[in-house]
């Protein structure tokens, strides 16, 4: 067996000769017809590879079009889904909006939040609602949860907004329970308290803090929050309260102006 490999690698250029000199006499010989059969067969023996790399590229195309096909279908049916869940929410809120009543002699003007300032809380935030609205500073803010603040300052299309968890602001209140009174303030990584409440008042967790009405800044009654912890130190004139708000501020949305309404 070796010897036959031998011999036919050494006349392997002469026997590729033979061969196309056999072929083109038979193309010669065998007309047309013969011709149609060699020229066919070649071509497909040379063809069908290329045939097949080319099927399969555009198989992999096709299958590229699809799959960019499924992932925008599935970032639409995301995007709806998502748009469906905030509807939801905002239904619900406003369901909740629409069953809260004003206080008495007061109507309420329905804003949207526009924007929040503050770092470590919340500030001030900025409404939809301005003087072209009858809106002016000093006007208290609620939403359906409780006090929110107080209007500072109001431009044409839109007010800025004081919020209680602003370092700087102090309500005069009045614990719903005992009547008795204190000023309610934030401060900044405590948290909202009431200041000067007698160390010998009436007070006790879970009980609620309203404005007192004094001073004319705020109506009476508004909801500030309810008593989280109490504490009296010894040989101290003023307890330490420390109060959960009643509204939520990392979560505004939509507040109401008061305006008192017109006799």
């Amino acid at each position: 067996m070796k010897w036959i490999s031998n011999l036919v690698s050494s006349y392997v250029r002469t026997i590729n000769f033979a061969a196309i000199c056999l072929l083109a006499v038979g193309l010669i010989i065998g007309g047309p017809q013969l011709a149609s059969v060699i020229g066919g067969s070649v071509t497909r023996v040379l063809y069908y590879p290329f045939s097949k790399i080319k099927t399969g590229v555009f198989d992999l195309m096709g299958v590229e079009a699809e799959n960019q096909r499924l992932q925008l279908l599935l970032r639409e049916a995301t995007l709806r889904l998502s748009d469906l869940n905030e509807i939801q929410r905002e239904n619900v809120r406003l369901r909740n909006v629409l069953s809260f009543e004003p206080p008495p002699g007061y109507d309420l003007m329905p804003a949207k939040v526009v924007s929040i300032t503050g770092t470590v809380s919340p500030l001030t935030a900025v409404i939809n609602r301005g003087t072209r609205d009858g809106i002016v500073p000093g006007m208290s803010v609620i939403n359906q949860e409780g006090l929110v603040g107080r209007v500072v300052t109001s431009m044409e299309v839109v007010s800025t907004i004081e919020l209680l968890t602003n370092p700087t602001h102090r309500v005069a209140a009045r614990v719903a329970e005992s009547r008795e009174m204190g000023i309610v303030r934030y401060r900044t990584y405590e948290g909202m308290i009431l200041d000067n409440f007698p160390i010998l008042g009436r007070i006790d967790v879970g009980f609620q803090v309203l404005s007192s009405g004094l001073g004319g800044t705020y109506p009476a009654g508004l909801v500030i929050g309810t008593v989280r912890t109490v504490e009296r130190p010894a040989e101290e004139t003023f307890c330490r309260v420390r109060i959960d708000p009643a509204a939520n501020f990392n979560t505004l949305e939509e507040l109401f102006i008061l305006r008192e309404r017109r006799q």
